[in-house]
């Protein structure tokens, strides 16, 4: 029989391992999307906002809010007067999925998320 000691050593063991799998699980899952070419998602515009960086949120068919930077070349003059025409907000698109770097104030690069590269407009 194992002593108490060595028991709870295993038990904290299995822990750290079980909190590493999730973890890279996690990370596996978030980069999900970065790994298949020309992903689109088609949804209506929901908003757009700008802080540091310039943000499109598309909801898409299922209801759920898909945010990403404003990267388009749709975007480019909103991202310059930090709006959207209103006339676009629940406008019915098709938005290509890339990545795209998020920079502070300064330009620094902060790190990187969901990018919207293309806007197709249906209605």
């Amino acid at each position: 029989m194992l002593a108490p000691h060595h028991m709870l050593q295993q038990v904290v063991r299995m822990k750290q391992l079980t909190f590493i799998l999730l973890v890279s699980l996690s990370l596996i899952a978030q980069c999900g999307p970065s790994f298949s070419k020309d992903r689109r998602i088609t949804g209506t515009i929901g908003a757009f906002e700008c802080g540091d960086n310039c943000y499109l949120t598309i909801v898409d068919s299922r209801k759920a809010e898909q945010v990403g930077l404003c990267a388009a070349p749709e975007c480019e003059s909103w991202n310059e007067r930090t709006v959207m025409p209103s006339r676009y907000k629940g406008k019915r698109v098709t938005v290509t999925v890339g990545q795209g770097q998020q920079v502070d104030d300064g330009g620094n690069v902060m790190g990187e998320m969901m990018a919207f590269k293309k806007i197709k407009f249906l209605d």
